[in-house]
């Protein structure tokens, strides 16, 4: 049951992201094993990801954007693995690898397909 707008409750369906297919996403993302891949400049990552995020997006985005949040959080995630491994700078120090890919973020917001519209979809 959902809560419609004018507040009553009614049996729908909602379209969204299911368990194993947002699973399956992830463990395409964790298989590319991005971590290991310190030769690469950010760049190269980003047109390695972003037709996968694109299509996911494209895909399951139109119904129920918010259930993509922990998916695109897990990107994220393994982007900040990634430069934690590239540069001694933030090995062992996630929060500064956070702000760094924060203020690239900032920077190229257009770099990564999830970047440009992520805070439409959380």
């Amino acid at each position: 049951y959902i809560k419609c707008k004018d507040g009553v409750m009614r049996n729908n369906f909602i379209a969204s992201v299911s368990k194993t297919a947002a699973k399956g996403f992830r463990d395409k993302i964790k298989a590319l094993e991005i971590h290991k891949r310190t030769g690469c400049k950010i760049d190269m990552i980003a047109e390695l990801l972003n037709p996968m995020i694109r299509g996911w997006m494209n895909y399951f985005g139109k119904f129920n954007p918010s259930a993509m949040k922990n998916t695109l959080q897990c990107i994220e995630r393994r982007l900040i693995k990634w430069a934690m491994c590239k540069y001694k700078s933030f090995r062992g120090r996630r929060r500064r690898a956070e702000k760094w890919l924060s203020s690239i973020r900032k920077r190229e917001p257009k770099l990564f397909a999830h970047w440009s519209r992520m805070y439409s979809y959380c």
